[in-house]
């Protein structure tokens, strides 16, 4: 009875104060509807997938996580998402915040965020056994009544609080099955290097929708007029990088090394990124390759040499 009073322990509702931050991610949060199911749908997929037995609360790993999991603060809590499927929607309906997806087998978790909280939860069901991710595979492999679904916060139908809040939540939790670090941004995610063969095939030639074409003058216009409108109202998001933090860095450039008096080398893929670099004039740079004499930059000499591609 006593391991019965345990689980059912998980099922409360725990209450947190809200959390506050103040610099909020200014980034865009995708939460498509093509892509939710109806309740009826979403029954079905559930009823369909596997379920394991319950780990033994008290005993060693299993215990130390469901003792982590008891320890998180949270809106509310839902253990079996299968059987708790109802509850989850009627808790989230019409509701936006930051939910988290918790292994009870691994104490692995995945944290994220929704101005729709119900609608993601059907999508995140829905991508069970057809999306190749940590969560879902995690899923498949555990079962969904050995995961808990967690309300970490509610808040505001805005995507830049719940970005902020996601992301403070990612920070704090660190979890495990979350491939991307920033909220609501893919900066740091690399494809494997099958998949960017796949992307570039294709891409390429008439499979490209802009295969063999050109855009019209019109076109040509409103793209302008629309880009002026813009970066009126917007600074550009690479306003001031310099050197290596330039999109532009060594594009179509000349390699080339320098190396000071102290023996220190650096390497640079183009003239422009080394005198971004140093700050110095382009011909700095461009007149003193393969001289083999020192120029003055920053108070120290450098040797410049080019490498032939």
């Amino acid at each position: 009875m006593q391991t019965v009073y345990k689980w059912l322990n998980l099922f409360k509702i725990y209450h947190t104060k809200s959390i506050l931050i103040s610099d909020l991610l200014n980034k865009k949060l995708l939460d498509e509807s093509s892509n939710d199911i109806d309740d009826t749908t979403l029954k079905n997929k559930l009823d369909t997938l596997p379920s394991p037995n319950f780990p033994k609360p008290n005993k060693g790993k299993i215990k130390i996580i469901v003792e982590k999991l008891n320890n998180i603060q949270c809106e509310a809590k839902f253990i079996d998402l299968q059987k708790n499927r109802v509850n989850i929607l009627l808790n989230t309906k019409n509701k936006s915040g930051v939910y988290m997806f918790y292994n009870l087998i691994t104490g692995d978790a995945y944290v994220g965020s929704s101005v729709n909280l119900a609608r993601r939860f059907r999508v995140h069901m829905s991508n069970i056994q057809t999306i190749n991710l940590p969560l879902y595979n995690s899923i498949n492999k555990y079962g969904l009544n050995n995961f808990v679904y967690i309300i970490l916060q509610y808040c505001d139908k805005i995507e830049e609080v719940c970005l902020g809040l996601e992301q403070h939540f990612i920070d704090f939790h660190k979890p495990r099955y979350n491939i991307l670090k920033l909220a609501g941004s893919s900066q740091g995610f690399r494809h494997s290097p099958e998949t960017i063969a796949k992307l570039k095939i294709s891409h390429a030639g008439k499979l490209h929708p802009r295969f063999n074409s050109k855009a019209s003058e019109e076109q040509r216009n409103l793209t302008s007029l629309s880009l002026k409108k813009y970066f009126t109202e917007h600074e550009h998001h690479n306003k001031g990088k310099r050197g290596k933090l330039s999109p532009q860095y060594g594009i179509k450039g000349t390699d080339i090394i320098m190396i000071s008096e102290n023996g220190e080398e650096m390497s640079f893929p183009s003239i422009n990124s080394a005198r971004l670099q140093f700050r110095v004039r382009f011909s700095n740079i461009s007149n003193n390759i393969n001289t083999n004499l020192p120029v003055l930059i920053q108070g120290m000499k450098w040797y410049i040499t080019s490498i032939p591609k």
